[in-house]
């Protein structure tokens, strides 16, 4: 539903509180699957108490990572990564110059694997707080520090991940099964289960 209520705030041009709602969102992802290990864990044998539950459920950016099931690389062709991403597409298969580029790719995902979750931490605190920042800068405004386009992206990204797990890793228990089937017998038994609604297609910027 936050998420849902993010993109309903986007379309009505309010595009910090889109963020902050649609990190939320995010988050709440990541406490499903920080709440799944502890599960296994406790299938494992492993006594866990309310407090570890909420010690590990409480770090905004872990819960950014755990909830965290792609990354998107995006890039004009006149900056580097769109320049690297051309490159990668024009090469021809099993060429030295696709392995080149693959290799390169691969380094720039690893490095955005550990910096995305705390870049979009940060970026729901500039979209919720009026915060000094610096003599130079001044003042951090949400409603200036948040774009059409970045908002876009914030919640293009939810989505997707969003869609990934609901698709994949709850609703479709075929899937899931051949994952973990343990779950997908436990989900399938569970006889209230919610029906999660399906992800909105946003309007472009």
């Amino acid at each position: 539903m936050r998420l849902r209520d993010a993109n309903l705030l986007y379309r009505s041009g309010s595009y910090a509180s889109a963020v902050v709602l649609a990190a939320f969102a995010r988050e709440e992802l990541g406490k499903w699957k920080i709440l799944l290990e502890l599960r296994r864990e406790v299938l494992g044998g492993k006594t866990v108490g309310i407090d570890e539950v909420k010690d590990r459920c409480d770090d905004h950016a872990g819960k950014q990572k755990a909830g965290m099931l792609g990354i998107t690389m995006r890039g004009d062709r006149s900056s580097g990564l769109g320049t690297l991403l051309s490159s990668r597409m024009e090469a021809s298969p099993g060429s030295d110059k696709r392995k080149e580029a693959d290799d390169q790719l691969a380094k720039i995902d690893r490095l955005k694997e550990k910096r995305v979750p705390d870049d979009r931490h940060e970026q729901r605190m500039s979209a919720l707080y009026v915060d000094p920042v610096s003599v130079v800068v001044g003042w951090n405004r949400p409603a200036a520090a948040v774009s059409r386009t970045s908002a876009y992206e914030f919640l293009i990204d939810a989505r997707d991940d969003y869609s990934l797990q609901q698709c994949d890793h709850y609703t479709n228990l075929e899937i899931l099964k051949s994952v973990d089937p343990e779950l997908s017998d436990a989900l399938e038994q569970w006889i209230d289960r919610p029906k999660l609604p399906l992800a909105e297609i946003l309007t472009s910027v």
